[in-house]
């Protein structure tokens, strides 16, 4: 394990550990970012990136760093932190365990990830790099259990839902957890076997998408022409499928 990959286990953990205290002390009220049910932020997401930041800026004062909640701080060493600080807040507010730590660290020179930790504080599983390499699994697109995240806006929102109803029939089925980068982690252990996003933040995708791909999964990331990001990640061949459906024939 390299010293950044140990840093964002301990910032995960500190980004738990906030959350537990927010539990503890039952502050468990909810306000809407722009006034969006869709959309709530809990004092667990605030202060658990505030603690990720507090250990970051202690340890790694010159990398930049990029939270969800509080957005970029500027950098000098050519490392950028990209953390959601609790994925699966709507969740999280009804008291459904599926919901989780993200963080990753990425060499903005190589736009890539270099160290990454997902943390689920409710069931203390942990996943991380490094991941053995190994052939993901055999899946045919007819037989995948797929997952997927849809926008928070309702225009968005509504936009994606028509987008999936060419993926339903074919595939065995498709699931909506409320936590993307649970099913990141669950892509990469192969309880999934794909996972799909329209116009995903960095955030949600940077840690979940380098274990898949370190788990020897593949990623596409295509824009269609109506201007919406589409990402796939997963087994190769569901995911070569869910372009083609989403991206090609959905335009």
């Amino acid at each position: 394990m390299t010293d950044l990959q140990q840093l964002t286990l301990l910032a995960a953990q500190a980004g738990s550990s906030a959350i537990g205290r927010v539990l503890a002390e039952r502050r468990t009220g909810v306000a809407f970012k722009d006034g969006r049910a869709q959309d709530p932020v809990t004092a667990a997401d605030r202060e658990s990136e505030r603690a990720i930041r507090a250990l970051v800026t202690r340890y790694r004062g010159e990398d930049a760093f990029l939270g969800e909640e509080d957005g970029l701080t500027p950098g000098r060493s050519g490392l950028r932190w990209i953390v959601d600080p609790l994925d699966g807040t709507v969740n999280f507010s009804h008291g459904l365990p599926r919901y989780a730590v993200s963080v990753a660290v990425a060499d903005e020179r190589a736009g890539q990830v270099v160290a990454a930790t997902i943390l689920q504080p409710a069931t203390g599983a942990v996943l991380g790099l490094p991941l053995p390499s190994a052939p993901p699994r055999p899946a045919r697109p007819d037989r995948a259990l797929v997952a997927f995240a849809v926008p928070n806006a309702a225009g968005p929102r509504e936009h994606a839902y028509r987008l999936l109803t060419g993926v339903a029939p074919r595939v065995q089925d498709l699931r909506n957890h409320g936590s993307t980068v649970c099913d990141l982690a669950a892509v990469a252990t192969g309880e999934l076997d794909a996972f799909v996003s329209f116009d995903p933040a960095p955030w949600d995708v940077a840690a979940g998408v380098a274990l898949v791909e370190a788990a020897g999964g593949q990623t596409c990331r295509r824009r269609r022409a109506d201007g919406v990001d589409v990402l796939a990640t997963g087994a190769p061949a569901v995911v070569a499928a869910l372009t083609d459906w989403l991206v090609l024939e959905g335009n």
